[in-house]
């Protein structure tokens, strides 16, 4: 009796519309962007495990800008206890915090220590961090080293020259090494020689592909310091930003970054040694008046 009237009820409930059990529901693709855009980047890196189509989602174009504006501006710096230690004991410390706006003059901040990479480190004298969408670059001998603290991730590849830089370009959605092989010396004796460049393509793996790029001798030539403005997508370059030479006074320590929207490069004041506790900030504030 009891049993003919559980099979009544449940075809009673089955019955109003009720799904069967064991069936899964699909959520709609807008909020499947909303959840994942609130978790951290090491939790998504977990969930390209998941699915072949969980890969592709997370990996596409799509999604990373939604992520990115989803997520709060950011600031990025790089420590070395390369002064202190030697050998396998270097650490290079990657922190990363919020940046908030305030009225005040003075504010705080507050920085968390998002990775820690071992035995790599840069040397004291002419060290610089880049940090470009997300990623720190850094130079170490021979090396380029790229980090994605969101995700904990590093690819290293070797360069032909020094003079390495990265940079981005948003509608193919790509990263870009950029490495200067002319010389100043080399002008020295042929005045007139193209300026030449290596583009490196980078992908998910790391290096994609390679080829070179020549640019006007006016690079090496002008009396005048000036800044190169590279196209990033179409690999070429633009045009030349003039700038007082205060600027470019110690060309192996100054630093270019974004501020408020313009570009801007530290200046490190250095007395004897190589340390420094002072810096000015030069601001470009119209780019018309220095092309």
């Amino acid at each position: 009796m009891n049993t003919h009237h559980h099979k009544k009820r449940a075809l009673r409930v089955q019955g109003r519309g009720q799904e069967p059990p064991g069936k899964l529901h699909v959520l709609p693709l807008d909020m499947e962007v909303e959840i994942l855009t609130r978790l951290p980047g090491k939790s998504l890196m977990k969930f390209l495990c998941v699915s072949k189509i969980w890969s592709s989602f997370i990996r596409s174009q799509r999604f990373v800008a939604s992520y990115y504006a989803a997520k709060p501006s950011r600031f990025i710096v790089a420590f070395t206890n390369s002064v202190f230690v030697k050998g396998d004991a270097q650490r290079l410390f990657i922190f990363s915090g919020k940046e908030e706006t305030s009225s005040s003059t003075s504010s705080s901040l507050v920085a968390n220590l998002d990775m820690t990479i071992p035995s790599v480190t840069l040397p004291h004298v002419g060290s610089k961090y880049s940090s470009v969408h997300g990623f720190l670059a850094c130079f170490e001998g021979s090396k380029f080293i790229i980090c994605n603290p969101s995700t904990g991730q590093v690819i290293t590849f070797r360069c032909k020259a020094p003079g390495t830089s990265l940079g981005y370009d948003p509608v193919d959605d790509q990263f870009k090494a950029l490495t200067l092989l002319t010389s100043i010396y080399n002008h020295m004796h042929n005045p007139s020689l193209m300026c030449t460049h290596e583009v490196i393509r980078l992908g998910r793996g790391g290096v994609v592909s390679r080829s070179q790029v020549n640019s006007p001798p006016r690079l090496m030539t002008t009396p005048t310091p000036v800044f190169v403005c590279f196209d990033v997508r179409y690999e070429r370059v633009l045009s030349f930003i003039t700038t007082p030479k205060e600027v470019l006074v110690r060309q192996g320590l100054t630093v270019l970054i974004e501020y408020k929207g313009k570009l801007a490069v530290i200046v490190p004041n250095c007395g004897r040694r190589s340390s420094f506790h002072r810096f000015n900030l030069w601001i470009l504030e119209d780019v018309t008046k220095h092309i």
